[in-house]
Parts: C-alpha cells; sequence; structure tokens
C-alpha cells in the first residue's frame, strides 16, 4: 500500500530572544518530534508527515514569516507550523494537531490556547467586525478578543494569535502576496486570518484542549511596583516605621 506523505515545514519566526525555559522546551520538542518520525516510517503509518526545519534569522517578525511561506511553496510543503521564541508547547502538540486536521480536513488554519503576555491575558481568540466607510471610501474591520470561550473543545473563529499555528498551504494557491505585511494598527497574524478569509475562504480554528504557555516580562520590582502589589493584593502594613531604625525627620 502507498503511504501519503506530508510535509510540514516548521519554524521558529520571532527568533533571537529565547529565555532557557522556552529554548530547553523546544529542544526536546524537537527531538520528540524526530523520534515521532522515525516511528512512524518504522510503523508505516498513512498518511506519515515529516518535519522540514527553517532558520528564519532575526529579521521582522511579518517578514521572517514571509520567507518561510515562500520556502514551504518552493518546496511543495502542504503545511506550515510557527510558533513563538517565548511560548512552552505541548510534548504532543503537533500530533494532537494532526489528530484535528485528520478528523476536519475543512480547518485551513489551526492554534492551540495561548494568551496575552500582557494584563489582562486574555485568550488570543477572536471576533472580527466588517464595514465599509463611505467617506473614505474603504473597507474596514477591527477585532475583539472572545472573552468567554469554551473550554476543551476545537472552536472556529475569526481570528487566532500565532503563538503557535498550523497553517494549510493550499489557502496561498488563492492569496496574493504580502500574506502577512500590513499598514493596519493590527497584527500580522490578525491581519493574515482576515486576509485568509477574504481571498481564501479559510476557515480558522482554536483548539482549547491544547494549552499552551506564554513566558511574561519578569517585573521590575522598585517601590513603585512594591506599593501598588501591596495595594492590589489588599496586605496591611502598619502605619509606624519601626523604632530600631534611626533615621532623619
Amino acid at each position: 500500500m502507498d503511504t501519503k506523505t506530508y510535509k510540514i515545514v516548521m519554524s521558529i519566526p520571532s527568533e533571537g530572544h529565547t529565555l532557557p525555559e522556552a529554548y530547553d522546551n523546544h529542544i526536546i520538542l524537537s527531538f520528540h518530534l524526530g523520534k515521532l518520525e522515525a516511528e512512524w516510517k518504522q510503523q508505516k503509518r498513512n498518511p506519515l508527515y515529516e518535519f522540514y526545519w527553517h532558520t528564519a534569522g532575526r529579521l521582522l517578525t511579518p517578514l521572517a514569516r514571509e520567507k518561510l511561506v515562500r520556502v514551504a511553496l518552493e518546496m511543495k510543503a502542504d503545511y506550515i507550523l510557527m510558533y513563538d521564541d517565548d511560548m512552552l508547547l505541548p510534548l504532543d502538540m503537533v500530533e494532537r494537531m494532526i489528530e484535528d486536521i485528520e478528523k476536519h480536513p475543512e480547518i485551513d488554519i489551526l492554534a492551540p490556547l495561548a494568551f496575552m503576555r500582557s494584563p489582562p491575558h486574555w485568550a488570543v481568540i477572536y471576533t472580527s467586525t466588517e464595514g465599509y466607510d463611505a467617506e473614505r471610501r474603504c473597507t474596514y474591520f477591527f477585532n475583539e478578543f472572545v472573552k468567554k470561550y469554551p473550554k476543551d473543545k476545537l472552536v472556529e473563529c475569526d481570528a487566532v494569535g500565532f503563538g503557535a499555528v498550523l497553517i494549510n498551504t493550499r489557502i496561498y494557491k488563492k492569496m496574493k502576496e504580502p500574506y502577512f505585511f500590513t499598514t493596519t494598527a493590527t497584527g500580522e497574524d490578525i491581519y493574515h486570518c482576515y486576509k485568509a478569509k477574504k481571498e481564501a475562504n479559510a476557515r480558522i480554528f482554536v483548539d482549547t484542549r491544547i494549552k499552551l504557555g506564554h513566558i511574561a516580562q519578569p517585573a521590575i520590582i522598585d517601590e513603585a511596583y512594591f506599593e501598588k502589589f501591596i495595594k492590589d493584593h489588599k496586605i496591611e502594613v502598619p502605619n509606624i516605621v519601626h523604632k530600631y531604625l534611626r533615621y532623619e525627620k
């Protein structure tokens, strides 16, 4: 029996500032995928998935994403898998995403559940509203966070953040370049989802059963931060200076 082989091109488009926790996580994942591919070949899995790693380099993130699409199309890859250098990924993330696309071939763009790094840390799942500005004679769109998302389910949505994402390259046969560059205020990942829906009728999903960790910026603990922390956590502080401290009044 012939085995259908799917090529998945992988890359980190925001490479360059990887913290040790994420670096270790990504190295372990890469070894896991190599072992998994070898096991699949030995088992004669049908279909088979092969992973091809690509280094985008320290480029502007939208440019790195554009470059990765070109590489994937040149090698006739079936899927692109991107994830950011500040994400912590479950070891079985890729297998579970593959399981999703095998069960649901209508999926064009698939993301795991990820959250904003900054407060209020909403999940990066969006609904989009589109309209037409008659005065400026142009279309517009704006996005809203899905603040109450279905837990532990495969969910269709208008856009997702690309902390990690699996994209079927078939959508680029219907899309025009550039795929990610935009002069709008939105991020290149959200813009790409909007453009893919508009030009390729792409269907976008998030699997909230696959949960990522997003490494936040470390806090700078100064007086202002300390006083805000005390206030936010309602910690009582005695309103008297310790009697053994000597200071100028």
